[in-house]
This record gives structure tokens, sequence and C-alpha cells, in this order.
């Protein structure tokens, strides 16, 4: 999913297009703070990316850990992602699950 969105940066440019990354169920690990990719996230929310993180998945983390988990500072709190990806579509974005 990084290397798609970097690939969809690098033939539009960063002007000419907006992509936000909703992270839910599984998915949301990939936001944690210790996640193995944080770099990289870092470097795509440099380049305009957002980066949406559930907060109905972060209630289930959050009983299985015993707290709420920590993201990385560039995660954007959203009630729930699919709710999220929903009111994106309705606004013209596509959707994209590579």
């Amino acid at each position: 999913m990084l290397n798609t969105t970097q690939n969809i940066l690098n033939y539009f440019g960063q002007e000419k297009v907006q992509i936000v990354i909703v992270a839910f169920g599984p998915g949301l690990k990939f936001l944690l703070a210790n996640s193995p990719v944080k770099q990289r996230i870092a470097a795509l929310d440099a380049e305009g990316v957002e980066f949406d993180a559930c907060h109905n998945t972060m209630l289930q983390f959050q009983k299985k850990l015993g707290h709420m988990p920590e993201l990385v500072p560039s995660a954007v709190v959203v009630p729930a992602g699919i709710v999220r990806i929903m009111q994106l579509e309705s606004h013209g974005f596509d959707y994209v699950k590579p």
C-alpha cells in the first residue's frame, strides 16, 4: 500500500492528487507508534498523504492491550474507518485497495 501510494505521487505529483489512507481492523497495526514503516509514513506525510486511524478499531486494541494504542504522530483518529471511506467516496475520492 505504501509503494502504491508513492507510485501515485510520483506519477501525478503531490500538487495534483490528494491521498487519504484509512486504516482499520488489522490494517491499523501499520500506524502504531512502533511500526517498522513509521519512517516511510513520516516521509509520505511530508508529501501530503493523510493517514486516518479508525477509533472503533482502537477500542478493540484497547480491550486486548489494556490501554489505547499509541499511534504515529501523523495519524488522524476518525470515528469509524468504513464511515470515513464512505465520506471520502461521496466527495469524489476513488477507493483503491492495493
